[in-house]
Parts: structure tokens; C-alpha cells; sequence
């Protein structure tokens, strides 16, 4: 069970907790973000929710790796959209009178490339 569940349990505020456990709102902030904190929050922290800190440690490992899970998830998004936007940036045709910079190769690769899209798109 997270701190935030053992908080919610208890019908605690965050600041609420921070009060009982002695350890400041934006510490209790980090450990239900799953950032890491001091063994003596922790120890705290086990103290109020009378369990071990070796829970509380497991809990907050655990927390941590699914807060790495999610920044890593929304890194991966951002850089597939990046990814996407310069993609259709390069299916854009010269305008007239404008030489295409592109070889044949590579328009015929962007028009296949287009075509993935469009085909990905209609699903």
C-alpha cells in the first residue's frame, strides 16, 4: 500500500500527515510523487503509519519506478509526436516554379511514407 493510500485511509490532507509525521507537506509531496527521500522521512513516515520502514522502503521503490515508467512514457509520446510533425514537414511538395530539393528517391520514399500514414490514420 503507497503513502498516499495509508494518508487517504486515514482521511488525511497531505498536510495533515506532514503534521503527525513531523516532515514538511512538500516532502510528503515527493514521496507520493515517487521521487526519492531522506531514510528519516521514511522512518518517520513508518512510524505514523505504525509499520516497518522496510514497507515503507518497498512502497517508495515502488513508487519510484512508476513515476520513472510515466516520465519515460511521456518523453516517448512528445518525441513521437516531434517525430510525426517533422515527418509530415517533408511530405510537403515544392511550391511551383521551385525546384524539389529531393532526389527521386527520396520523394518516392515520402510518398510511400505517406501512404503508411494515411493507411495508419484510417484505422
Amino acid at each position: 500500500m503507497s503513502i498516499q493510500q495509508r494518508r487517504l485511509d486515514k482521511g488525511w490532507t497531505q498536510e495533515e500527515l506532514a503534521l503527525h509525521s513531523g516532515v514538511s507537506a512538500r516532502t510528503i509531496q515527493r514521496v507520493e510523487s515517487g521521487q526519492r527521500v531522506g531514510a528519516e522521512s521514511l522512518k518517520c513516515l513508518a512510524a505514523v503509519f505504525e509499520t516497518s520502514i522496510k514497507n515503507i522502503m518497498q512502497e517508495q521503490d515502488m513508487n519510484t519506478v512508476k513515476h520513472a515508467e510515466k516520465s519515460e512514457q511521456v518523453t516517448l509520446n512528445a518525441m513521437e509526436k516531434s517525430a510525426i510533425k517533422y515527418g509530415q514537414s517533408l511530405f510537403t511538395l515544392p511550391k511551383k516554379g521551385q525546384p524539389d530539393p529531393l532526389t527521386e528517391i527520396e520523394r518516392k520514399a515520402i510518398d510511400y511514407g505517406k501512404s503508411l500514414l494515411n493507411k495508419f490514420k484510417q484505422k
